[in-house]
């Protein structure tokens, strides 16, 4: 008889949930979930030619009630990413391979503590929240959002796929509110510069050496600002720290 746990949702980069269930002792990993973060519309065995001795099917309760969902083992998992030319295929296969594996391989399990209160969903939407308000906008946006998550997993000790917990909330509460007032204010700096440009140097015809050592000096001193704790943090940012912090 085959041995399975109820599959467990982990957040990849914060944003995709993917189930993983055990299956003999050996992680299989929710086909849909996988090509959702691929971006990948069908999600089928078929499409990549899966050995069908790792694929099963698995009647699985969710909010919307019971579903079939495929399930698929490391081998076919592979199949999927590398038929993908996504900049996420490398991230993701990362992910699995640098974090999920070897916490699998070291517990023998994703029995979570149940003595440390995860955050809701809710907390997830808030924290979720500011760091949209930390990357939106910026032209290297993933970038930026996967610098963000791994500050705030390196300030609560918590790596990936753990989820954060409750007791992790001042943490991430304080560390929120540093990476929202350096955000902010480079945003400030970038965008004053941009304006600057613009008028002086495109329709004026002015000298762009000179609007370049205008930015570098506004830099030094947004970094003196930040070393010396000087940058504000707006009303809409503390607002969300604060829904942060209070569970609101």
């Amino acid at each position: 008889m085959t041995k399975a746990t109820t599959p467990v949702a982990f957040s990849f980069h914060e944003t995709h949930d993917v189930r993983i269930q055990l299956i003999e002792g050996e992680p299989w990993f929710c086909l849909k979930d996988v090509c959702d973060i691929l971006a990948v519309t069908v999600a089928s065995p078929s499409r990549f030619q899966m050995d069908m001795e790792g694929v099963t099917k698995n009647v699985i309760p969710t909010e919307g009630g019971k579903q079939h969902l495929t399930f698929v083992n490391e081998p076919n998992l592979y199949r999927v990413i590398f038929r993908s030319n996504k900049p996420e295929a490398k991230q993701f296969q990362d992910w699995v391979f640098n974090e999920v594996l070897p916490t699998i391989r070291k517990t023998g399990s994703y029995e979570r503590n149940s003595a440390v209160e995860p955050l809701s969903p809710n907390d997830m939407s808030n924290l979720t929240r500011l760091v949209w308000l930390m990357t939106n906008g910026m032209k290297f946006e993933r970038a930026w959002n996967a610098g963000v998550w791994h500050c705030l997993r390196s300030v609560t000790g918590r790596p990936s796929p753990e989820p954060f917990s409750v007791n992790d909330l001042p943490a991430l509460g304080e560390e929120c509110r540093r990476l929202l007032k350096v955000t902010s204010r480079f945003n400030s700096v970038v965008y004053d510069f941009e304006k600057e440009v613009i008028r002086s140097v495109v329709r004026r015809r002015g000298d762009m050496e000179l609007m370049i050592e205008k930015m570098k000096g506004q830099m030094l001193e947004f970094q003196d600002n930040e070393r010396d704790g000087m940058l504000a943090l707006d009303k809409l940012c503390e607002s969300g720290v604060k829904n942060l912090l209070y569970r609101q």
